[in-house]
């Protein structure tokens, strides 16, 4: 018995590592064309200072991280509302 709680707790464990793919997340892009272009452009700018300072200091790589998880997501949002933009004139 004990031995079965251990393996359904290390599945559940592993469960939480599976990364979801981007087909499977859920994307909001309710803004703009404009607007998801200009926030990537600073995105990106934010990303590298994030880089950058993860160089010197190792506390900054959770920030690359979480910069380069939201570029993924903007960038697709802005592939997304480019199509739409395009298909529609």
């Amino acid at each position: 018995m004990a031995n079965m709680r251990i393996a359904i707790a290390a599945a559940l464990m592993l469960c939480a590592f599976i990364p979801v793919g981007a087909e499977a997340r859920d994307l909001s892009c309710n803004q703009s064309l404009a607007r998801h272009v200009e926030a990537l452009r600073i995105l990106e700018d934010k990303a590298a200072k994030a880089e950058a300072m993860a160089q010197d200091n190792p506390l900054y790589e959770s920030d690359v991280g979480y910069y380069k998880s939201v570029l993924r997501d903007a960038r697709a949002c802005v592939k997304n509302l480019s199509t739409v933009v395009s298909v529609s004139r």
